[in-house]
């Protein structure tokens, strides 16, 4: 068995400027009560989970109401509340996120149902993102079902966007919504518009963010560097909808994130070899797609149909006058064209879905430093049949299969094609009205996995003949139980990954991998009062590669992720519309003897405060908030779990110290 070797592993203007945003966003909304008076209305308190019963298969959900409270500017904002979802940190460049300790390539993550192939680059993040531009989040860690699309090795996440029916007023046609914030640690402005009108049948939406800042100080005091806010985003869709029902949508959104990165953005100081160099990064995503659904189905006719595009690229110019094709500078991309197909029929008891997919994902490097490009192509064809039923009193059944047909051109001109069938299946039974049981189980076959594209930039590429598919087991099951505002959850989960993507680095042969396994408890509890709710969520996920534990360097494939507690609570002071609030982040420390076998140090634990007030200053007009943050709130001085850690000769990347943030949200 091999085992991978460890190299695989703002000015006086611009406060002027921030100012006058400011104080253009509070007047904003006292123009727009000259128009509307809106009746008196309660401030609601963020929800922790979804009030709407969840679907079997998911885990864990955010909701529409945390992210228009929250605000999150990057994946580990989006994120926080979830233990059992880690996310590395530094600068949105370099954020990735893990499921149970395994890493987002080895899920089957989708935005708008469109595929998000993002493998680019170990040392950058793995989705350039504006979480703002999200409905919600549903995160189905391990079991899978079989719609929610290929390669979903340790689970799938679905992300869906925001439609101009979400941003309506009660009673609207047409609206906007402008949000603007400042943080004083960064000096960084966040400004988002946003439009939208529905009206006979069409609808309509576009939103633009941009956020532009300095670089943060960590806890210590020190400036990170490279870790600045840079990121353009924007969203818009079309949908016509008929009066028989037939509704057709296009959508397209495009991120950006633009900066002088380090050379590797989740890496601090690296005292041998390149050091902290600083380079021109360009990280883009671009999604489009096209849709046709109704929303009068039958019982037999109840289609969707989706095309889609994807697009991630990862520029990084050769600034730094760099003569080692390994110094990390190139040009990468990843497209992928893919067409969805499924009608769900109705059947005793319930629902079943049956389709197909396809993608065509073409990988480009471009190799500044040597004589030639490299190139890799993936096709994967599939049919699926996924049912929902509830065939007897007090039980939910999910179960489906896939068959999936891959073909793969390597790097090397070989081809290689693999074929193979994911069952899965998932329960619930109410054993009271209150208690319930659920468990679920999956064999996923993922094909081979693409290489993440940066690591061909180095090096001549050669690719065993043996190499096979990669494969995995995944299983969980607990109890939940919820009644008269109590709601608590227990549960198991286990994941065995097969021969994964592993190669020898620096002699450039691609390999199959050792074994990952990931496995733990999540643990979850909450009360909700009308005015008032406190939560806590405890995650522990033991995560082994080959015969040891992952290491932070196996940020392909998995990331050691220990014990991770989650406690929050709010209040509304109804009278004068003011919610309170605040939660913290624990994370126990790692020590391992593999950690110093490979030049790391042991991983430190640490605690985080964050606070909030949220304020609706005008009884009368309740689309006007103001909302003030303080994060980090003792200035700690920390590495995010999940973040490459301290090592031999490296000095990692710490988190953002203390900072206050002040928001405010008008809609109209």
């Amino acid at each position: 068995m091999h085992t991978p070797v460890s190299a695989l592993r703002v000015s006086a203007k611009r406060s002027l400027l921030t100012s006058s945003i400011l104080a253009g966003a509070l007047l904003l909304p006292l123009t727009a009560q000259a128009q509307q008076t809106a009746a008196p209305a309660q401030l609601k308190p963020m929800a922790v989970e979804d009030d709407a019963p969840r679907a079997v298969e998911t885990t864990s959900a955010i909701t529409p109401e945390q992210i228009d409270r929250e605000q999150p500017k990057d994946l580990r904002q989006l994120f926080r509340d979830d233990p059992a979802v880690t996310t590395s940190g530094g600068s949105s460049a370099a954020q990735r996120f893990f499921v149970h300790g395994v890493e987002q390539s080895k899920l089957n993550v989708s935005v708008d149902g469109v595929t998000q192939r993002s493998n680019i680059w170990h040392h950058n993040g793995a989705m350039t993102l504006d979480p703002m531009f999200l409905k919600s989040v549903d995160v189905s860690a391990g079991v899978a079902p079989a719609d929610a699309g290929p390669g979903a090795l340790g689970g799938a996440v679905q992300m869906q966007t925001k439609d101009a029916r979400d941003m309506l007023l009660p009673g609207q046609e047409a609206g906007g919504t402008v949000i603007t914030s400042y943080n004083t640690n960064s000096e960084s402005l966040r400004t988002t518009g946003a439009g939208y009108a529905v009206k006979d049948g069409f609808e309509v939406l576009g939103i633009l963010t941009r956020t532009a800042g300095k670089n943060y100080s960590n806890g210590f005091g020190n400036e990170e560097a490279g870790t600045k806010d840079a990121l353009d985003s924007g969203l818009a869709k079309f949908a016509y909808e008929s009066k028989s029902g037939d509704r057709i949508s296009l959508s397209g959104e495009y991120d950006e994130d633009k900066a002088i990165r380090r050379m590797r953005p989740n890496l601090g100081l690296v005292t041998a070899g390149t050091g902290r160099l600083l380079n021109t990064t360009r990280a883009t995503r671009l999604t489009a797609g096209a849709t046709y659904e109704t929303t009068a189905p039958t019982d037999t006719f109840d289609p969707k149909i989706n095309v889609f595009y994807n697009r991630v690229g990862l520029q990084r110019p050769n600034d730094t006058a760099q003569t080692a094709a390994a110094s990390g500078v190139f040009n990468s991309s990843i497209e992928t064209l893919g067409l969805k197909a499924q009608n769900t029929f109705a059947i005793p008891t319930g629902k079943l879905t049956v389709g197909f997919d396809a993608e065509n994902t073409d990988t480009f490097v471009r190799r500044y430093l040597m004589t030639t490009n490299a190139d890799e192509q993936v096709r994967t064809y599939g049919l699926f049949a996924q049912a929902r039923i509830e065939p007897w009193t007090d039980w939910k059944i999910s179960t489906g299969l896939r068959a999936d047909y891959q073909t793969y051109h390597s790097v090397d001109e070989k081809d290689f094609d693999n074929a193979g069938l994911s069952p899965n299946l998932s329960a619930e039974y109410a054993i009271t009205p209150a208690l319930s049981a659920f468990g679920g189980y999956s064999y996923v076959f993922g094909g081979m996995e693409l290489p993440e594209t940066g690591v061909l930039h180095a090096r001549n590429y050669t690719v065993q003949d043996s190499v096979k598919p990669t494969r995995s087991h995944n299983a969980r099951g607990g109890l939940r139980y919820g009644a008269d505002g109590l709601s608590v959850e227990g549960a198991l989960f286990h994941t065995l990954m097969l021969d994964t993507y592993a190669d020898t680095g620096a002699t450039g042969i691609r390999y199959t991998g050792a074994g990952l396994r990931t496995q733990g408890v999540d643990l979850s509890a909450g009360y909700d009062w009308s005015n008032a709710k406190v939560w806590g969520k405890y995650t522990y996920t033991r995560a082994r590669y080959a015969d040891r534990m992952a290491l932070p360097s196996d940020y392909f494939t998995a990331t050691p992720v220990g014990q991770m507690v989650n406690l929050g609570g709010e209040y509304t002071f109804e009278p004068v519309r003011l919610t309170v609030g605040g939660s913290t982040e624990l994370a126990q420390g790692i020590r391992d003897e593999a950690l110093t076998r490979n030049g790391f140090q042991p991983i430190k634990g640490y605690g985080v405060v964050d606070l909030f007030g949220e304020w609706q200053p005008l009884k009368s007009y309740d689309h006007w908030t103001l909302r003030l943050e303080a994060n980090n709130v003792f200035d700690k001085a920390y590495v995010a779990r999940g973040t490459y850690t301290a090592a031999t000769n490296v000095t990692p990347v710490y988190e953002e110290g203390r900072s206050f943030l002040l928001s405010t949200t008008v809609k109209f």
